[in-house]
């Protein structure tokens, strides 16, 4: 590539990146990708099992037409419902009741797109199942992800202001070198874009007044981002603590303030009341484990090989991004040693929990899934090791920078091609390997 070129392209780059042309560079995204999740998802049935709406996607969306027309209650379930919902929910017949163990936060941040279907198809005239309904969800998944990135790449102007050169790269290795595309994109009903959102959103409340007090106004967004978290994966409380380790480094003051935990407590209490009120209407109970037998059972025996590296299921194959975690916590021990120590013992325990669930593969789907929401934490990392390097050994960054986006686009293309399961022994790589061969050369025989 010539130098006039490379200097239009940086042109163009900066052109982008302006904030003034941001918000327009990211709804274009979001419009592409929106566009191209309808197109791609179309193609599928909607009783067919890689629909984006069966299995772990319909507990969390039941919530919607269940509230809203069904009133929960099993009577009104049809058996052609139930079986779109491919077990994703089930029903108490004895009580009347439309049973699911997942938590009702998914189905609050849907219900915007999911009232625009009702209106199109007319309000309470179909099961919510439509086509138009899946829709609905498929731009809820995208736009979900976009305004995530979109907050992130905020943020992190912010609290370490950069080179363009240095914001694409780590936007393109949370973006497409994980797999968080994949469940904006091809699995938009499962909860972890929105996850992904919350966490972004978290951040940007952070560092929005970076150098200065933090507003009131964001103070009480970031809470209501963090209640919002654990009512979508009460899990995923782990990334709440990670979000106030955050607070503490930026707001000390806030951090040591009483009224920031009452006050969060509260907004907790309130955003966790529809869910409370769910689990006494059908089991009785204020407080209830919805998960029956399905628990930590490999705490003493974690599968730390699978997770990682399995070629079924695993966090490396599926994200090569996560290969940067450790070489970026190396760099930042050396900057910012409390961020540092607090990332590494975020996805130590992350990782230990993944290996200690019954199911380490978390079933059906591209990678270790619950580590969407925690990808931003990653950029952090990234954001600061490619800033690094592009100001000590600018050398360095431009040889790897065209690498990481080819491997992150090499991730994008598999994401698009996989089939939605790998239906195989743990480590047989050669559904993996065919996956990234017909990525880009259509189908081939083994």
């Amino acid at each position: 590539m010539t130098t006039p070129m490379l200097r239009q392209l940086e042109q163009v780059w900066k052109w982008l990146a302006a904030p003034s042309r941001t918000w327009l560079l990211f709804l274009a995204v979001f419009v592409f990708f929106a566009k191209a999740s309808i197109d791609f998802n179309d193609r599928i049935g909607l009783e067919d099992w890689k629909s984006d709406l069966r299995a772990d996607a319909a507990g969390y969306y039941i919530y919607l037409p269940g509230t809203l027309h069904l009133g929960m209650r099993a009577s009104s379930v049809s058996d052609s419902l139930l079986w779109k919902g491919g077990n994703g929910f089930h029903l108490d017949q004895q009580k009347d009741r439309i049973i699911t163990k997942y938590t009702f936060g998914t189905a609050l941040l849907q219900l915007p797109f999911y009232l625009v279907a009702e209106v199109l198809e007319g309000y309470g005239a179909t099961d919510g199942w439509t086509r138009t309904h899946h829709r609905a969800i498929e731009v809820a998944g995208v736009f979900y992800w976009t305004t995530g990135l979109l907050l992130f790449l905020l943020a992190m102007r912010r609290w370490r202001p950069s080179v363009t050169g240095v914001a694409v790269v780590t936007l393109a290795c949370v973006a497409i070198g994980t797999n968080s595309f994949y469940y904006a994109f091809r699995s938009a009903g499962y909860s972890h874009a929105y996850s992904f959102f919350l966490v972004a959103l978290a951040i940007w409340c952070i560092h929005a007044d970076q150098g200065r007090p933090m507003k009131k106004i964001r103070l009480r967004l970031f809470q209501v981002a963090c209640a919002l978290i654990i009512v979508v994966r009460p899990i995923d409380g782990l990334a709440v603590l990670a979000l106030y380790a955050l607070l503490w480094f930026e707001h000390p003051r806030l951090f040591r303030s009483w009224r920031t935990y009452t006050d969060q407590a509260l907004i907790g209490l309130i955003a966790a009341i529809p869910q409370l009120v769910y689990w006494h209407f059908v089991h009785g109970s204020w407080l209830v484990y919805s998960y029956g037998d399905e628990s930590f059972i490999n705490l003493a025996t974690p599968l730390f090989d699978l997770v990682l590296f399995s070629p079924m299921n695993g966090l490396l194959p599926h994200a090569p991004a996560f290969f940067l975690l450790l070489p970026a916590l190396l760099f930042l021990f050396a900057q910012r040693w409390r961020l540092a120590l607090m990332l590494t013992v975020l996805f130590a325990l992350l990782i230990y929990s993944f290996a200690s669930w019954h199911a380490w593969h978390f079933g059906c789907g591209y990678g270790m899934r619950p580590a969407v929401e925690y990808t931003p934490f990653l950029g952090l990392a990234l954001w600061l090791m490619f800033d690094a390097l592009h100001r000590r050994w600018p050398a360095v960054f431009h040889g790897l920078a065209p690498l990481l986006v080819i491997i992150c686009f090499v991730n994008y293309r598999a994401m698009l091609q996989y089939g939605g399961c790998y239906v195989t022994e743990q480590w047989d790589w050669i559904p993996y390997g065919r996956n990234l061969l017909e990525a880009f050369f259509g189908r081939v025989q083994f």
